[in-house]
């Protein structure tokens, strides 16, 4: 006899489990607070930014516009608002571990690749769709405060959808790593920190840039940006670290399910 982390799920296929996870996820009350308040932190950071910057941009040439990153600029406030988007993801998973519905969630999906694939898919959906369309308020109400007249050209329209990119990722990358510690204190003790302190701290040190420039935030949130400084990645290099981070963090939350007694 096969384990039971190899047998077929009963009572459905991927869709299902999907759904089913929708389902726990939209029914908490915490779900909406926590999305509604990176909403709020992600646009009005934004706005303060763009207010700051405004009477220098508008000063200024063609060429240092281009250098202000006025796409960029509106999308300043993600570093904050994505914090609840963290909390988000990882309590979806550690409340699981620390209530015991993960022994009823793993009944109803034995497989626990199929469960594990549902949980970072919805998460990383909710957390591409906030990504998208807080980041079109951001750059409208933004690029209104800076006083640069943003129209959907190419620029704007790939940051925007970088945007989305970062948010799904690090919500997959959050989730994941709270399926390895199995506990959303330690989880959020890890990458808060990580996201805030250790990120900004290297990124300050001239000797250690270039690696802080591989940091999952550093890196993702090249996606949402347009000019590039010497030795920066590019938003397609950006992206693609933020996505090995995510894919080796599913892939070890996988193997660590696997061996968990739950």
């Amino acid at each position: 006899m096969r384990p039971s982390s190899d047998r077929q799920a009963p009572g459905g296929g991927p869709r299902d489990f999907a759904a089913a996870e929708w389902t726990k996820l939209r029914s908490l009350r915490s779900t909406w607070a926590l999305l509604a308040l990176g909403t709020v932190l992600t646009v009005l950071v934004s706005l303060l930014f763009c207010a700051v910057i405004g009477p220098e941009f508008r000063r200024a040439d063609s060429a240092q516009r281009r250098a202000l990153d006025p796409v960029g600029l509106t999308f300043t406030g993600l570093q904050f608002g994505q914090v609840p988007l963290v909390i988000l993801a990882v309590m979806a998973v550690g409340n699981e571990y620390g209530t015991g519905m993960i022994r009823t969630s793993l009944a109803a999906v034995p497989r626990r690749g199929a469960l594990l694939t549902a949980k970072l898919t919805v998460l990383g959906a909710t957390g591409a769709v906030w990504g998208l369309l807080t980041g079109a308020v951001a750059l409208t109400a933004g690029s209104t405060v800076l006083g640069a007249s943003v129209p959907p050209h190419t620029d704007a329209v790939r940051a925007l959808a970088g945007a989305g990119a970062y948010t799904g990722l690090l919500a997959v990358l959050a989730a994941a790593l709270t399926f390895m510690v199995r506990r959303s204190l330690t989880a959020l003790g890890v990458l808060l920190p990580f996201l805030f302190v250790v990120s900004g701290a290297l990124a300050a040190t001239p000797q250690l840039r270039s690696l802080a420039r591989l940091l999952p935030d550093r890196a993702g949130l090249r996606l949402t940006q347009v000019h590039q400084d010497a030795g920066d990645l590019s938003p397609a290099a950006g992206g693609g670290v933020l996505l090995l981070w995510a894919l080796l963090a599913a892939a070890g939350s996988y193997l660590a399910l696997r061996r968990q007694e739950c």
